[in-house]
């Protein structure tokens, strides 16, 4: 054992090697800088951090019109919608960082700096006009093996640049694909109705839609493709029975780039059919099995027609009363095989005096509705174990003939599970119906020989007490200002001012059809989605608009009252509620 000059002893074969620090002297062991750790940490990590893209500032750029920020910083253009100062806007800012994110690792090797970590970032209040943001960020970086860790202070520039979105929202043309949903019938709306209200409370069908324009058969929707176009074309025709046809027209052409642009349009015309109309199946028709030549109820709609025997006989089976009408049969026959005899305006309340339900084999059981045997043969609902609808001999009169007269009327029909004595139900009354020659003509044309038709057809039984309960026309007075305002001599109007007034009234008169649009559609103009409204009016000489509010109002009551409506009103809902989920699952 040897021993050094100050006389400290020094294991045999081992040899301290210690060096003094480059820059302040301090005995350090050896490292590739040759500096303590004190003088390292007097490295700068700051100007690392803070420097941009091509090294100049940190600049995150926010859409002026949406309030939108970009986070991506790459060109790629993705902006997102987020709170000042929440953790979402500090993961958009620390992705603006090149040394952070990856995108600066040559100047990060020339300094020497590696294994950047942050370990806590918070922000430093700044004025909100001021256009920048600054964080407070604490690193740790390694320089040549020693770890070391600093408060830096960085400051984002905030400016503006629009977003895609917005700026597709301000080009004139911005459409690529237009739906025209048409249902063409002049006394309903009620498959349209349907349907607006479905895609009024479903947000995902409409999320693409970029402008809707309200015609007097129906829609016209907009979209930014085709593919959009296409998706709610099916969303649809899950929804209702309708032939689809596509035409594409060509706006301009590049020849030298070989690009064109292309305006498509998909015209979707609905069956014009209704819930619980009377239609006449002609005798040649085909797709309807043996319901041809006959009187037929529009028992449901969907995707298809689902139609059953308006006066079937008494030995038949139920299952074979009832028939699908698909759209292409209707359509095959441009609407003539099946033509409309009289719609749910036309119903008349019945009173039911006496139920005989029509067995399988041709007789007839007494249906008092007191019995227990009687209330067990009653629909009410899916789990009563009972099939809704049934066969049976029904004697009705005629509400209003109460007190009147004692004349009563005998049908065979459909409802036989649901009515009991006593209940009021709604029906067509064909003997006190007045039809043209021709169209009595026409209709001993269509009916095979040995079809009678009947005094009644019954086509649903009337729930709850708001059955009579209707919807007036509201008829507001209009405002009378003072007597000596109104006897005030006006003083003459130029012509210009009498032709600027009537276009500002006009405009007036639009802009309250567009909110009355947005409001039946549930679409929203603040979120970018804009509405238009032609200007007509209907063969009453009404505005479409208020006529179409009135309808509304009174099919929103129709839906209160009657659940077989509701029911199908949840059905479309759920049809186009499988379309959006079958299309988010595609890749």
């Amino acid at each position: 054992m040897s021993r050094s000059a100050g006389g400290t002893a020094a294991p045999s074969g081992l040899t301290a090697s210690l060096i003094p620090c480059c820059t302040c002297g301090t005995i350090i062991a050896p490292n590739p800088s040759n500096q303590c750790a004190s003088c390292l940490a007097t490295v700068d990590i700051g100007s690392i951090i803070r420097r941009g893209p091509g090294g100049g500032d940190l600049i995150i750029h926010q859409c002026r019109q949406c309030r939108k920020f970009d986070r991506t910083g790459d060109g790629r253009a993705r902006y997102l919608n987020v709170e000042p100062e929440s953790p979402e806007m500090m993961a958009v800012l620390l992705k603006q960082i090149p040394a952070i994110s990856g995108k600066n690792n040559q100047h990060m090797k020339r300094s020497g700096v590696q294994g950047l970590k942050i370990l806590d970032s918070m922000f430093i209040w700044t004025e909100p006009n001021s256009m920048r943001m600054r964080v407070m960020l604490t690193i740790k970086a390694d320089i040549n093996d020693v770890s070391i860790q600093q408060r830096i202070k960085v400051e984002f520039i905030v400016q503006w640049k629009q977003c895609p979105d917005c700026i597709k929202e301000s080009r004139e043309r911005t459409w690529q694909s237009i739906v025209q949903l048409r249902q063409k019938r002049d006394d309903s709306r009620k498959g349209l109705l349907i349907l607006e209200l479905a895609i009024a409370r479903n947000a995902d069908i409409r999320k693409d839609i970029l402008s809707v324009q309200t015609k007097k058969n129906g829609f016209d929707f907009y979209f930014p493709s085709i593919d959009k176009a296409r998706n709610f074309t099916r969303y649809l025709a899950k929804a209702a029975p309708m032939r689809t046809k596509t035409t594409q027209s060509l706006v301009s052409e590049d020849k030298t780039n070989n690009t064109a642009n292309i305006k498509t349009t998909i015209a979707c015309d609905m069956v014009p059919l209704c819930r619980d109309d009377l239609i006449v199946v002609q005798k040649r028709a085909k797709g309807v099995g043996n319901l041809s030549g006959r009187l037929c109820l529009v028992l449901k709609m969907s995707s298809l027609v689902h139609l059953v025997d308006a006066s079937p006989a008494r030995d038949s089976d139920m299952s074979t009363r009832c028939t699908d009408l698909h759209a292409e049969t209707y359509w095959k026959g441009e609407g003539k095989t099946f033509r409309l005899f009289l719609s749910p305006n036309r119903l008349v309340r019945f009173v039911v005096l006496d139920v005989e339900l029509c067995c399988e084999d041709g007789r007839e059981r007494h249906h008092t509705g007191n019995s227990i045997e009687d209330r067990a043969t009653q629909y009410k609902g899916p789990q009563s174990g009972v099939t809704k609808y049934a066969l049976a001999d029904v004697e009705v009169a005629r509400e209003s003939d109460f007190g009147v007269n004692d004349e009563t009327f005998r049908c065979v029909t459909h409802l036989g599970h649901l009515l009991q004595p006593g209940d009021i139900v709604l029906g067509y009354d064909i003997m006190s119906t007045v039809l043209s020659s021709e169209a009595e003509w026409s209709m001993e044309n269509a009916f095979n020989s040995n079809f009678v038709i009947p005094d009644v057809v019954l086509v649903r039984k009337v729930r709850g007490t708001g059955g009579a309960s209707g919807l007036n026309g509201g008829d507001t007075d209009a405002v009378k200002g003072d007597g000596n305002e109104m006897n005030r001599k006006a003083r003459a109007k130029s012509s210009a001012s009498r032709r600027r007034e009537r276009r500002m009234k006009k405009e007036d008169q639009k802009q309250k059809k567009l909110e009355e649009a947005a409001a039946r559609m549930g679409l929203d103009t603040d979120k970018d989605i804009h509405l238009g409204l032609d200007d007509f009016e209907d063969g009453n000489g009404e505005v479409f608009s208020e006529a179409a509010q009135r309808e509304k109002a009174k099919f929103e009551e129709q839906i209160k009252i009657d659940e077989d409506l509701a029911d199908d009103l949840e059905i479309v809902e759920r049809e186009l509620a499988i379309g959006v989920e079958d299309n988010v699952k595609q890749p």
